[in-house]
């Protein structure tokens, strides 16, 4: 089974603090260069080149323990795409240094057989009726698609771009379906060749996509109205929340994983999600999964999204997460007693097997 780390690394984060990303805000950054021109620039400058750097370094540490695959974090750039500030990245003092980084990562990952992708974020929404926001979405994919192109990845689905929809029809009709879809392929269309030959697209936990209707309508009227079929990302959580049901039974993730597999060309490894959902709230990931992912005949990576991250992968793997013994340090004895909460054991994991689903014929 290949598993993927989302984004930051917990066991990292555990052993030294300053391995996490850094952020900034535009509050922040306009209050710095408010009291000295250029002070924000500079911060912004350092924590860019810092956020690489720890790119390299987690993409070290999950080749070191099996883990075959990372989805890059979208925000490795802070503020870069803000049309209101104004920043090009080329013109950052450190720029040399920063694209000789990402040449690393790149260089990196390849020859430690990592693959890599980026879940850019929701607020990405290429069906908008909005024109400022289709055009402020394709601007943002674009500038992901050149970041990887910085770190010298191919231009296709091995190094996939994954995104939602981000937008239900306002009618469950096949017109508006339609119309949607038309929408989003004309934006799509109209995104540089980085994006368009790595955009994939992942049913949602919510509203008009769920697995049944992303296929029938991003894969099948898509490609037979535009010639452009798109590979589709499973996710099991959002499966979970927003099932799809066909002659009043739930299509099963059995199912779901099959049809979304066979949308990827077979020269390429489709990348699907893997998470679990609280008990008191279904649709916010759980520390850890209480199931592996179904076993299946064609080979998949699998992004681990809750929220212990590699933790919880090297659970899922079998192996022992070791981090560094931390020395109780002496504290001033406080006036109130705080009751201690004890922090639930993750649970044991369920090894899930394929069977047979009596509803195929839905995705021929």
């Amino acid at each position: 089974m290949n598993y993927g780390l989302v984004c930051i690394s917990e066991i990292l984060k555990a052993q030294d603090k300053s391995l996490a990303f850094k952020k900034i805000t535009r509050k922040r950054f306009s209050e710095l260069e408010s009291s000295e021109a250029g002070s924000g620039l500079k911060v912004l400058e350092e924590r860019v080149l810092h956020n690489l750097q720890l790119t390299e370094k987690i993409i070290r540490h999950c080749a070191k323990n099996s883990i075959s695959h990372y989805r890059l974090s979208s925000s490795l750039f802070p503020l870069i795409t803000d049309p209101t500030l104004k920043l090009q990245l080329q013109k950052l003092s450190n720029y040399k240094d920063i694209r000789n980084q990402c040449e690393v990562i790149g260089n990196v990952a390849e020859d430690l057989s990592v693959s890599l992708s980026i879940h850019p974020d929701q607020f990405n929404v290429l069906a908008s009726e909005k024109p400022s926001v289709v055009q402020k979405t394709i601007n943002e994919l674009n500038f992901h698609a050149k970041v990887l192109d910085m770190m010298g990845l191919p231009q296709d689905y091995s190094v996939p771009i994954n995104i939602h929809p981000s937008l239900s029809v306002k009618n469950e009709t096949e017109e508006d379906y339609r119309k949607l879809v038309d929408r989003f392929y004309d934006a799509f269309s109209k995104c540089d060749t980085g994006v368009r030959n790595r955009l994939v697209i992942e049913n949602e936990d919510k509203g008009s996509w769920n697995c049944a209707n992303l296929f029938m309508y991003f894969y099948n009227y898509c490609g037979t109205k535009h010639n452009h079929f798109f590979p589709l990302t499973y996710d099991n959580l959002h499966d979970h929340c927003n099932p799809s049901i066909f002659q009043n039974n739930q299509i099963t993730i059995q199912q779901n994983i099959g049809a979304f597999s066979q949308t990827w060309p077979e020269s390429f490894v489709p990348v699907f999600h893997w998470s679990w959902g609280c008990k008191d709230k279904k649709r916010s990931h759980a520390d850890y999964a209480e199931e592996l992912p179904v076993e299946h005949d064609r080979e998949l990576k699998w992004e681990v999204e809750v929220k212990a991250k590699d933790k919880a992968i090297f659970k899922m793997l079998g192996q022992k997460v070791e981090l560094p013994i931390k020395q109780k340090e002496q504290k001033k004895p406080k006036p109130k007693v705080v009751k201690k909460i004890e922090k639930p054991s993750s649970p044991t994991i369920i090894h899930h097997k394929e069977t047979k689903n009596p509803f195929n014929q839905l995705y021929q």
